[in-house]
């Protein structure tokens, strides 16, 4: 296991380095010139301009202005915005409003998505199932921003149960903002979990459970759910990246400050610096959550194990 979790390490530091590499390179291959997009409408001044690329060393190879940016990171430092503020220092600020949205993402894809496909197996072709399975299609026909334009207009607006944007009024702020980042992924856990579960209590081991004697509840939540949530765990895993990049436009839609909005703006406005920075932080938490959905396979399935 030791050897395992060292070279799962090894091969997200190698990710990590490629995938910043690549970033790096698409965004400041881009047409365009920053200096001249500060200046505006108007030709840059010739000094001004060349007093800001020598201070952001855009005068600089790609590669050696890449590797600036790589020690950088080492050192928890990822550059100035073109208006002089600290990115690093920024996204500080941004990641707890982010990091709250997920995790009201990830609440609901785990309580309403395992739920509904636990309830959905246990009483297949039953009314609940019929129900299960009609919202799951809702939620993957319906595109999450239609869902958020319409969740703003009924409960926000009509019934004013909950804000509709901003992040004022502390928890309440995210639970329609994280329904909607997750309405999409809950629909596909609930699919996955019905399906898997509905397979694991045909297998042998659970019949041979139940013969012994056990409960229903103990047969289903401790032999045939444990088995079955391994996929659900692995897409969940996966789930952390696209929570991530939806947050882009969920951010913007409820007028949420967390990074999403961050990296909206900062393309919006040709901040390169600003982009590679919030995507390098985004690739990083893709890459730790990889590595704790692969640690998670020995605790869910006692029968993996690794040299």
């Amino acid at each position: 296991m030791p050897r395992y979790v060292i070279s799962r390490v090894l091969q997200a530091v190698l990710v990590l380095v490629g995938a910043t590499l690549v970033i790096f390179i698409l965004t400041f291959a881009l047409p365009g010139d920053p200096v001249q997009a500060l200046a505006g409408e108007r030709a840059a001044d010739p000094a001004f301009a060349e007093a800001i690329r020598a201070r952001y060393h855009l005068d600089e190879p790609l590669l050696q202005q890449y590797g600036r940016f790589l020690l950088g990171v080492v050192q928890g430092d990822l550059g100035e915005t073109y208006s002089g503020q600290d990115v690093a220092q920024m996204l500080s600020e941004r990641m707890w409003v982010s990091g709250q949205l997920a995790l009201f993402a990830l609440a609901f894809q785990i309580i309403i998505g395992i739920g509904a496909g636990v309830v959905s197996a246990l009483r297949r072709n039953g009314v609940a199932d019929a129900g299960v399975r009609l919202f799951t299609l809702a939620g993957l026909s319906i595109p999450f921003f239609v869902t958020a334009f319409v969740l703003q207009l009924v409960v926000g607006v009509k019934l004013g149960w909950l804000p509709v944007a901003g992040a004022e009024s502390g928890f309440l702020s995210y639970v329609m903002p994280g329904f909607v980042l997750g309405s999409l992924s809950t629909a596909y856990v609930a699919r996955l979990t019905r399906g898997q579960l509905t397979e694991a209590l045909r297998e042998d081991y659970v019949r041979m459970a139940t013969s012994k004697g056990l409960t229903r509840v103990r047969v289903v939540a401790f032999h045939a759910l444990r088995n079955s949530l391994i996929p659900v765990v692995t897409f969940l895993g996966l789930e952390v990246g696209a929570l991530l990049s939806g947050a882009v436009i969920t951010e913007s839609i409820f007028n949420l400050p967390g990074m999403g909005q961050a990296m909206a703006r900062a393309v919006y406005l040709g901040e390169r610096t600003t982009v590679v920075g919030v995507v390098t932080v985004f690739v990083l938490i893709y890459v730790v959550a990889n590595l704790v959905v692969d640690l998670l396979y020995a605790v869910l399935d006692p029968r993996i194990r690794y040299a």
